[in-house]
């Protein structure tokens, strides 16, 4: 492109946008409970008087909980924040502390049942939708819309600073501000975008370049830098991910080099999603790095990962004396993985030239490739102003005055659509402008793209923006239709991999490093794939979602299967296996989620325990108290039976024990995994004590019992779930006021036999899905 017509687009509507999302939420106006609140000067006041206040008297209330001796309920009210607190606490056997007089179970009932009954009488008769700050893409979403808005493979947002995480998620509005450093990478990645999306008609795919500086380390590499990726030991690891967009046969390029690696050369292995498709003996130096190429043959379009991984750091010859006296290291470098599509694959947008040389001609050719470009960028009709504008646009280009200019034209516009606030943002206008609190429906394209963001990570495809065309969206059972379509597209892989990946905590698998010599890359690659392939057949399959805490069935690769003990399974990939009963079936017994959960060089019960109550149960414990040693930071080797007593010894401090009675229990039922997943018996020649209760009376020894206990509680976990999946719908965190909503949306699953798609129908129906109101503290701002 002529340099005079880098021009900067769109910086002025971005720059207004800056700090985006930082509003407060608003307090809800307070409303009376519609039924007699006698029920809480009889049954709660005298006994929370009783058995809480002596602890939590305002203002200085232990664990920050501080009580005002409020005697009614519209004191209570006033107080809410805090008493919302009392209820589960005390119903749940968490309060009072066990050295403090105890309420008698039928108590606990008046306390817990009265006080819930009355806040969802307030909630339910608000029935509030909530409000959600209107939010940017994620570097997800802008990767995948860029792909299907463009049908090119580049990965810009790779670049872009990391997303800010809110209630367990990077899609929360509140969170996803923009800095100018986000600002300058959104324009430099229009350019990229739209310099590689539209060529001449009948060009062919560019290949897709990771470089040292982009590429992602597992196994602890040394990271990227002008001077390649560094891979200093043995199993570290560099990985990229690409977009394959069809079946077929890819060419695979890296360039690398290798450092002190006399007398022998160094190795590298090459690996599709964990799997070994290639060992390169890399001679080269970094004067004269080596560039390697093979072909790769894709099954299934999507994603994939392609892995370098360094396999000889520590093969040398223990009688080479003269190397071993030099003391030098041998190292690997990886400079770029770059990826060719086949030649069946269109490269970027298709359009046309114009038919002549004239202004009508260009105008019309423009406006046939602009206005539905515009319109699915946007996810909505473009107004006559913008598509006019957009058009105005590629006439920069016309230096010649010559339809060879048009493709530049055209580049001009899509750099505008790219940097565009209605393609990063995803705007929701309040009701009236002038009552931030009014509440209303959303549209057809609102909801279009609230759905597809949902399920995809990405934009409404072509079906789903004709159906809004038609107004019919609106309709709850269109609205279904549409949603069972989506999840059963290969798209709707996306919800594994950025809701499931971040509801039980898959991410923080990368960042693993346990001190076992049978964990590597690949193995972590396959435990990772093995919870997100479940998860995706659980929701392409419309399975129960009780299965995630029990199955008898997994999907394992060859290695994984040994790993775990399992039969011999034959062929390539990952297969669905029936498990044998006993040792596996569900999350929690996968490797994935026993692995992140441990420590590097044990396993942490507590940690596993408050895994279970925060992902599984949506009970998440406090925060430790100050002042009270961690188990890590006492001396000492650490088997089973010493870690059992350790936690017996942390469990007499008053200020401790409510938490660890029910993480402890959890926790060390799942004793018999190692800290990397598998099956023992024993722990230092000793027998592994799996044996738990919780402060609500249930008994387990060992997994199989413990999945048992929680199955008992399936009512909490698709609560717990169905939260979750409304949270990351929504783009904000459940609050007070979905608590009715809440409720009977788990009631319907339940209806509905626990399918998956039943939590998604009840959210996609919901009230704070599918409408919206603004927000008070913009009219208490705007007053100023």
């Amino acid at each position: 492109m002529n340099r005079k017509n880098h021009i900067v687009l769109a910086a002025l509507p971005l720059a207004a946008l800056v700090g985006l999302g930082a509003a407060a939420r608003p307090q809800q106006k307070t409303t009376k409970a519609t039924q007699s609140t006698a029920g809480f000067e009889r049954d709660v006041a005298p006994l929370v008087a009783k058995y809480c206040v002596p602890c939590h008297k305002a203002p200085n209330g232990t664990a920050g909980v501080s009580l005002n001796l409020e005697k009614t309920f519209q004191a209570a009210l006033k107080n809410r924040a805090v008493w919302d607190k009392v209820g589960p606490a005390v119903l749940e056997n968490r309060m009072p502390p066990a050295d403090m007089p105890q309420p008698t179970a039928a108590e606990r009932e008046r306390i817990g049942h009265t006080l819930e009954s009355l806040f969802s009488q307030v909630d339910c008769q608000l029935n509030d939708p909530g409000r959600v700050t209107m939010r940017r893409l994620n570097r997800a979403e802008y990767n995948n819309t860029i792909r299907d808005l463009l049908g090119v493979t580049l990965r810009p947002a790779d670049e872009f600073p990391n997303d800010d995480v809110g209630y367990g998620f990077d899609n929360i509005g509140d969170v996803l501000s923009i800095s100018p450093l986000l600002m300058e990478k959104y324009l430099s990645a229009a350019e990229k975008v739209a310099e590689e999306a539209v060529v001449p008609p009948g060009a062919g795919a560019k290949p897709i370049r990771v470089t040292a500086r982009q590429l992602a380390g597992l196994g602890g590499g040394g990271g990227g830098s002008s001077e390649g990726f560094e891979l200093g030991r043995t199993g570290d690891t560099a990985t990229a991910s690409f977009d394959f967009p069809v079946a077929g046969t890819y060419t695979l390029r890296i360039e690398a080099y290798e450092q002190h690696a006399e007398p022998r050369a160094t190795l590298m292995g090459v690996a599709l999603d964990g799997k070994q498709v290639q060992v390169i003996e890399v001679p080269a130096t970094v004067q004269k790095p080596q560039l390697s190429a093979f072909t790769l043959t894709i099954d299934q379009p999507g994603k994939h990962k392609i892995s370098a991984t360094f396999l000889n750091n520590n093969d040398r010859d223990p009688q080479d004396l003269p190397f071993r006296r030099k003391q030098q290291d041998r190292n690997l470098y990886i400079n770029y993985i770059e990826l060719q599509p086949p030649a069946s694959v269109k490269r970027g947008l298709s359009f046309a030239l114009p038919t002549n040389d004239t202004d009508a001609a260009w105008d019309a050719a423009a406006h046939a490739v602009l206005d539905p470009l515009a319109k699915r960028a946007f996810r909505r009709p473009p107004t006559l102003q913008e598509k006019n504008k957009l058009v105005a646009l590629t006439h920069l280009a016309r230096e010649a005055k010559k339809r060879d200019e048009f493709p530049e034209g055209i580049q001009l516009a899509v750099r505008a659509i790219l940097s565009s606030p209605s393609f990063l943002f995803r705007p929701e206008p309040d009701a009236k402008p002038d009552d931030p609190t009014a509440r209303r429906l959303l549209n057809d394209y609102e909801l279009a793209t609230r759905l597809s963001y949902f399920l995809w990570s990405s934009m409404p495809d072509d079906e789903l923006l004709r159906v809004a065309d038609s107004g019919k969206l609106k309709d709850p059972a269109v609205l279904v239709a549409q949603a069972r379509r989506m999840m059963r597209d290969p798209k709707a892989a996306a919800l594994a991999e950025n809701f499931a990946g971040q509801w039980l905590q898959l991410r923080k698998l990368a960042a693993a490093q346990p001190g076992d010599p049978a964990f590597s890359p690949a193995l972590r690659n396959a435990m990772e794939t093995e919870t997100l392939r479940f998860f995706t057949g659980v929701v392409q399959e419309d399975r129960s979602v009780l299965e995630f805490l029990d199955a008898d069935y997994s999907y394992v690769n060859a290695p994984l299967a040994k790993f775990y003990g399992l039969p011999e399974i034959t062929g390539e990939g990952f297969q669905r296996v029936k498990l044998p009963a006993g040792q596996r079936g569900g999350i929690l017994s996968m490797a994935s989620v026993l692995t992140l959960t441990s420590n590097p060089s044990r396993t942490s019960p507590v940690k596993r325990g408050k895994w279970v109550l925060d992902n599984l149960l949506g009970t998440p414990p406090p925060p430790p108290p100050p002042n009270v040693p961690l188990l890590e930071a006492q001396k000492g080797a650490i088997t089973a039976e010493t870690l059992r007593k350790r936690l017996e010894i942390h469990r007499t401090n008053p200020a401790c024990a409510n938490c660890h009675t029910q993480m402890d229990a959890i926790g060390l039922a799942l004793e018999n995994y190692d800290l990397v997943g598998r099956w023992r018996t024993d722990d230092g020649g000793k027998p592994i004590d799996t044996a738990g209760v919780l402060p609500d009376g249930s008994k387990f020894s060992g997994p199989s019992e413990l999945k048992k206990v929680l199955l008992k509680k399936k009512t909490q976990f698709t609560h717990t779930l169905t939260d979750r999946l409304l949270t990351y719908a929504l783009g904000r965190g459940v609050e007070r006021t979905d608590k009715c909503n809440l409720d009977s949306m788990t009631k319907s699953v339940e209806n509905k036999g626990y399918k998956f798609s039943a939590i998604v129908e009840a959210v996609v129906t919901s009230v704070p899905f599918r409408e919206r109101r603004g927000d008070e503290s913009g009219k208490k701002s705007a007053g100023h």
